[in-house]
């Protein structure tokens, strides 16, 4: 490995904790405030502004973009790895699936790494049933998209819009969920220490 691919390489993967730090630290913050999505209480004056502050660490509010942030931190964390052993793709893009394919070559056997990867890039009914759902109703393969799909409303063309229904008042699931993400954040951040 040159100096500059390891250079690369340790960049990747340090920016690669911030995004997956920066995610786990907002999803405690929603873990802590209940995923708080309604109002039962008196009227008020500016309920607008209450609501907002009450409603502020919501999945319906952040959950979109900490879903940018965490696969962007699966990007960097890919393309460190592959820059490591230097081989990332020929033609840089986004596509987790490309990346996910080049380590799995360039990494056999880190299986915890590759199994919890493999859950959020192809997610299934049994793994990550709240992503696959989300991907069904909006006609999506896999988590390769994430680049578009988390960070715009609608496709290039502006020919479809996404529907993000399945990713909003998730409640008690999308507590649990947010709880089973921040454990495979700090699995991937110990693993990943051993590439």
């Amino acid at each position: 490995m040159t100096t500059d691919n390891k250079q690369i390489s340790a960049s990747h993967f340090s920016l690669s904790d911030n995004f997956f730090q920066l995610v786990e630290n907002v999803l405690t913050e929603t873990i802590i405030h209940k995923n708080v999505d309604s109002y039962f209480g008196e009227p008020r004056d500016e309920i607008r502004e209450h609501y907002r502050q009450l409603t502020k660490w919501s999945d319906f509010r952040i959950f979109i973009p900490i879903l940018f942030n965490f696969f962007h931190g699966i990007e960097l964390l890919l393309k460190g790895a592959n820059y490591k052993v230097g081989f990332p793709l020929k033609e840089p893009n986004h596509r987790l699936s490309d990346h996910y394919s080049k380590f799995i070559v360039n990494y056999p056997t880190t299986s915890k790494v590759s199994i919890i990867l493999k859950k959020y890039i192809f997610p299934t009914q049994l793994n990550c049933k709240i992503l696959k759902d989300f991907y069904e109703l909006n006609n999506i393969n896999d988590s390769s998209r994430f680049y578009e799909v988390f960070k715009y409303p609608a496709e290039k063309s502006l020919q479809k819009s996404f529907d993000y229904m399945d990713l909003k008042n998730l409640g008690d699931e999308g507590i649990a969920f947010f709880n089973q993400i921040i454990k495979d954040i700090q699995t991937l951040r110990v693993e990943s220490e051993k590439i």
